[in-house]
């Protein structure tokens, strides 16, 4: 018999992974939060997302953890790898390409 730990994202989604969180709240960001977000996604620090938006650091903290609740998910990580799956930004130079994701039932 097999042994190994379940992955509760494979779990959760039926044998596909898939990124933390909930795309459902993606409306429910303001354009800051999104931004912020965003930002977490490409790696950026609080430090330079302020000075990137023309914010404090603490606005960030703000943005951030109103995002973070927004879209379900539980830690800054989770948070970077459901902004760098899910969010777009049109037009930013650290916008990554979005990931090729394979449908498991083709």
């Amino acid at each position: 018999m097999d042994q190994r730990e379940s992955n509760p994202w494979e779990t959760a989604t039926g044998g596909s992974l898939r990124a933390p969180g909930d795309p459902d709240g993606i409306p429910l960001l303001t354009d800051r939060e999104r931004q912020t977000l965003f930002l977490v996604g490409t790696g950026a620090g609080n430090r330079l997302i302020a000075r990137r938006l023309g914010i404090s650091e603490r606005t960030v903290r703000a943005h951030l953890s109103n995002a973070v609740r927004k879209i379900g998910v539980r830690s800054r990580v989770e948070a970077a790898v459901f902004a760098y799956a899910y969010l777009t930004l049109p037009d930013h130079p650290d916008h990554p390409a979005p990931p090729v994701v394979a449908d498991a039932a083709r």
